[in-house]
């Protein structure tokens, strides 16, 4: 019986490329750029000390203007005291969040790159940077 399996013949396809016209390779048109970098208001922790949370909002779109969901997103966040890299993946609507913590002073952030599953990610279209100052109370 296990001899009328393996002499079964086995149909050999090939997959053919459907060609449209349009740059797609994938869920989204290509290239994803990221069409907003903007600081979002500063919050207080604690009124005993002068720390804050600074929060940076990163959206992602596709060439149509589509928002690009679960795209991992790599930027450097620079605050006062410390820098550091952060990553994050793009929610249902293409948005992202990232903090830091830290005293009061200049924070800024630079978007590296948008994993974007074989996309092309267009660094010449959208900000890239921006910094917020937070002034001490």
């Amino acid at each position: 019986m296990a001899d009328r399996w393996r002499r079964r013949r086995r149909r050999r396809g090939a997959l053919q490329r459907h060609d449209d016209d349009l740059p797609k390779t994938g869920l989204f048109t290509e290239p994803v750029r990221v069409t907003r970098l903007e600081a979002l208001e500063p919050e207080r922790i604690d009124a005993a000390t002068p720390t804050v949370r600074v929060t940076f909002l990163i959206e992602v779109k596709d060439a149509e203007d589509r928002r690009c969901s679960d795209l991992a997103v790599d930027a450097r966040m620079t605050g006062p005291d410390r820098q550091g890299q952060v990553q994050g993946a793009t929610d249902l609507f293409g948005r992202v969040k990232v903090q830091m913590t830290g005293p009061p002073g200049a924070y800024r952030i630079e978007v590296l790159e948008v994993a974007a599953k074989a996309l092309a990610f267009d660094r010449a279209v959208g900000p890239l940077t921006a910094d917020v100052e937070v002034a001490a109370e």
